[in-house]
């Protein structure tokens, strides 16, 4: 049988500071062995200089979208709307 016991300290008995809890919680943090690897590159859009036409096409015609309706984030629906008025179509 596992018994918990709880510490009581001076904030109404909670174990230190919040300020403690989180020095505390960066110490294990910051170990070597703790760290996350990063996976590749970082995602990052390219420069405007290198998007050929068709894609600055397709970005003027989904922020005309989102302008026209007052949406933030269309739909996929949507997306596939905006590039069939642009005349794309399946082969």
């Amino acid at each position: 049988m596992v018994s918990a016991t709880r510490k009581k300290g001076t904030a109404g008995g909670v174990a230190g500071s919040k300020a403690a809890r989180a020095a505390a919680h960066r110490g294990r943090r910051s170990k070597p062995g703790r760290r996350r690897a990063r996976r590749g590159k970082e995602r990052c859009a390219p420069p405007l200089a290198e998007v050929d036409a068709d894609a600055l096409e397709f970005i003027a015609a989904i922020d005309r979208f989102k302008q026209q309706h007052g949406r933030p984030f269309p739909s996929w629906s949507e997306v596939l709307m905006v590039l069939r008025e642009l005349g794309y179509s399946r082969r």
